[in-house]
């Protein structure tokens, strides 16, 4: 068998196919069908994904659940306080002060600049411009920017947080201690653009089932009772 992490990325995913061939797509429009957060589907998709950064549909989906039932729009969330939106989105949500404050900083900035909540000129701009604006937006993890140039914009980009590469490190296809800026940039070199968003996907799916599955039971101690002779 090959050592070479393309190898090892290529039979990952072949096993992972099999497992999710009837696994649904990983848009915010197809986990959250009924929840949009706004009428621009690329604003949309990058809420959704900071939501999802380093987290999970169930806690996304409370958290947009929570923001539909408490906010009338993102503007309303946007002017929100840390506190209050900490209680929208539930405190049980993995890094939830660090994300609130991402999200209001991301959610400001992008008012600072276009004077309302939307992306859709980003749909006029290359890859490099895209990636340059998102960039610039402080508080936007690189998580939710190659989100929204694979999925909104069908750009080639890999999604990649640290929940989704500890599992690609468990498989050699990543090196341990690589910094994650680094590993998204090796796996967008392995992936074809072409492969991009189902690779994506199927990598999504598989963090989201490692997340819920069962830990494994300690084992049965072979101590002898005490006072038994052996």
């Amino acid at each position: 068998m090959s050592n070479e992490p393309s190898d090892k990325l290529a039979a990952l995913t072949k096993k992972l196919s099999k497992k999710h061939a009837e696994s649904s797509g990983i848009s915010a429009s197809e986990l959250f069908p009924d929840s949009a957060l706004c009428d621009d589907p690329l604003m949309n998709e990058l809420v959704v994904s900071m939501l999802l950064w380093e987290s999970s549909v169930s806690h996304a989906q409370k958290a947009i659940e929570g923001i539909k039932s408490n906010l009338v729009d993102l503007n309303e969330l946007r002017v929100c306080t840390p506190d209050e939106l900490i209680t929208i989105f539930g405190a049980r949500m993995p890094k939830c002060s660090e994300r609130v404050l991402r999200v209001l900083s991301v959610l400001n900035k992008v008012y600072d600049l276009e004077n309302a909540l939307t992306l859709e000129h980003l749909r006029e701009k290359n890859k490099r411009d895209v990636q340059a604006y998102l960039t610039g937006i402080d508080g936007l993890p690189q998580f939710a920017i190659a989100r929204v140039l694979l999925i909104g914009l069908g750009l080639h980009a890999f999604p990649l947080d640290e929940r989704i590469a500890k599992n690609l490190v468990s498989e050699s296809v990543l090196s341990s201690g690589t910094p994650l800026d680094q590993q998204a940039g090796q796996m967008e070199r392995m992936v074809r653009a072409s492969d991009a968003l189902t690779t994506y996907t199927l990598v999504e799916h598989w963090a989201q089932e490692s997340r819920t599955s069962p830990r494994t039971k300690k084992k049965t101690s072979t101590k002898s009772p005490k006072g038994a002779t052996t």
